[in-house]
């Protein structure tokens, strides 16, 4: 009875250990940014609204629901978030944090910090989506034809120039020709209009 129990504990305490010595099913490093707090009460990509207090991120690749650990590589503080949303492609940008989650690893606002997003399992097994978020390929259909001729236009011509004026652009008579104010000191020498 004793060597049963004990057998049976150290299979858990060994499958336990497996697991946590697994490697982990998402693992990658670059820049972090904070979800910006306009987008407050708007909604993700996911359906949920956006709350800069809430414990989320976006992320390209991984799919909605998965928990990933989020670790600023310069000062060791980690975070563990909740995928919701996506963003935009840039260069090395692996995830955009939520306010609370970026002030708690210590990323400053509007800045990038340096991080590693590990993930043990990706929500409902699916794999991470390959492809999204990767700048488009540069492989273009093919080069135009190099007889291509440009449609004959008719030369531009710019409109005339207006000649009109109205009555209260007319400046006064004598205007520019008087003397300054008095109380105005002269002009420095050469200045344009003395001599």
């Amino acid at each position: 009875m004793k060597t049963a129990a004990f057998l049976r504990f150290l299979a858990i305490v060994l499958s336990a250990l497996a697991v946590s010595c697994a490697k982990p099913a998402y693992e990658m490093r670059g820049y972090a940014s904070c979800i910006a707090d306009q987008y407050a009460g708007h909604y993700t990509t996911s359906g949920a609204i956006y709350q800069p207090q809430g414990w989320t991120a976006a992320h390209n690749t991984l799919p909605f629901g998965t928990v990933v650990k989020v670790k600023n590589n310069q000062n060791g503080r980690t975070v563990n978030v909740t995928v919701n949303d996506r963003f935009p492609y840039y260069p090395n940008r692996v995830i955009n944090l939520s306010r609370a989650a970026a002030e708690y690893i210590q990323l400053p606002y509007r800045q990038l910090a340096d991080v590693t997003v590990t993930a043990k399992t990706v929500a409902a097994g699916a794999a991470p989506a390959s492809g999204y978020g990767t700048p488009p390929p540069a492989n273009y259909s093919t080069a135009p034809r190099t007889t291509y001729q440009a449609p004959a236009t008719k030369p531009y011509r710019s409109p005339a120039p207006a000649t009109y004026r109205s009555p209260s652009s007319i400046p006064p008579a004598g205007y520019g020709t008087s003397a300054p104010p008095s109380g105005l000191p002269p002009p420095p020498p050469g200045y344009p209009g003395t001599r």
